[in-house]
């Protein structure tokens, strides 16, 4: 009985075949609840991240909020943004060579009488338009 002549060899065995159908079963089994962590270690990761940006964005709108509280702030602002003057500062308009002056407009007089108030020429609007 040293070797049987036309028997071959089987190249898979019983055991590999169940050890493989296992290992197919487990990767099947494992792999949504394995894509689920990682997803969720994503999401955890973003929100720390939004969490942070948000953070940082409410820091600077205090700041903002401390600023536009102090009355000397909002004053400059005004005058710098809306170009107010204050009763009794003087005011400089600077023009460019060959540009017109709007400080007929700016300075609420017109150039064929006296100066009128807003409510004054809001009237004048109302009567010019009906």
């Amino acid at each position: 009985m040293a070797g049987r002549v036309g028997v071959p060899q089987r190249a898979v065995t019983g055991r590999a075949l169940v050890l493989g159908a296992l290992i197919v079963l487990m990767i099947v089994v494992l792999a949504s609840p394995l894509n689920r962590y990682f997803n969720s270690r994503s999401d955890a990761s973003d929100a720390q991240r939004q969490l942070q940006d948000d953070r940082a964005k409410v820091s600077e709108l205090q700041q903002q909020l401390e600023l536009w509280s102090d009355p000397g702030f909002i004053q400059q602002q005004a005058r710098n943004q809306l170009q107010f003057a204050m009763p009794g500062d003087t005011v400089y308009v600077v023009v460019d060579k060959g540009q017109e002056s709007d400080i007929d407009k700016t300075a609420g007089t017109d150039a064929t009488g006296p100066a009128q108030t807003w409510n004054d020429k809001l009237w004048t609007s109302v009567k010019k338009a009906s």
